[in-house]
């Protein structure tokens, strides 16, 4: 049944951006005082004190940063970490490291945190995460449109993004609002597109849920799976 494939793939883009983190390493660096950032860095056995005399400054040049929902990619984009002062990125670097994570920025304002089992997260400039594991493939939460060869072959949806997954034979991409009038219209532009051979359509109410879905195939033998199921839409393109 399509809904039962829509629920499994979006529990599958949960679980792509549920990696396994915990920060539960002491940050006793008492120094100075909070500059540039104000995400919280919770750590669970965090001992350094908060109350400084001075009233207003937290003790930690890094602030407070929550490795844990960065690495289910589930971090705030209010901080953009790359941005911070100097103190602070290094604040974070030594920290990450007492629990094994390697922590770097580039250039461009991007941070990368690289997981003792090699899974890669990296905050763009933009303040939105991408994971990267080691096999290639790249979850991202939030952002821009993905530009892949998947992405090529179907018109730019109007719809914000929630969470997108790019493995080496498949693209999934979930939605965060679209109502089902809108992806019906979408799934039309993706069959003038090209993808317009087997076509399947389903369109149904159950229990008061509307159940849409529309399954093609272009030329290139590349297959889309459009589904939308009471207000819940997303798509996959896959070789």
């Amino acid at each position: 049944m399509k809904l039962t494939k829509l629920l499994a793939l979006l529990l599958a883009l949960t679980l792509v951006f549920t990696l396994a983190a915990c920060g539960n390493s002491n940050n006793n660096d008492p120094s100075g005082s909070q500059q540039g950032t104000n995400a919280p860095l919770n750590r669970e056995d965090d001992t350094s004190s908060t109350d400084n005399q001075g009233g207003g400054n937290n003790s930690s040049n890094a602030g407070n940063i929550d490795i844990g929902s960065i690495m289910s990619g589930n971090g705030s984009t209010d901080t953009v970490y790359g941005q911070l002062d100097e103190a602070s990125k290094q604040q974070i670097i030594s920290d990450l490291a007492k629990d094994g994570y390697k922590a770097s920025f580039g250039a461009d304002g991007s941070m990368t945190i690289v997981d003792p089992d090699g899974t890669t997260v990296v905050q763009k400039p933009d303040g939105t995460w991408v994971i990267k594991d080691e096999d290639g493939g790249e979850g991202q939460l939030g952002g821009d449109w993905p530009d892949n060869e998947f992405t090529k072959l179907i018109p730019k949806p109007d719809f914000e993004l929630f969470a997108a997954n790019t493995e080496t034979d498949s693209f999934t991409v979930a939605f965060k609002s679209a109502t089902v009038e809108q992806i019906k219209d979408y799934a039309a532009k993706v069959k003038a597109a090209g993808f317009n051979i087997n076509e399947e359509v389903e369109d149904q109410e159950v229990m008061g849920m509307v159940i849409y879905s529309f399954t093609a195939e272009n030329a290139d033998g590349y297959t889309i799976e459009i589904t939308s199921a009471n207000g819940t839409s997303a798509l996959t393109i896959s070789k």
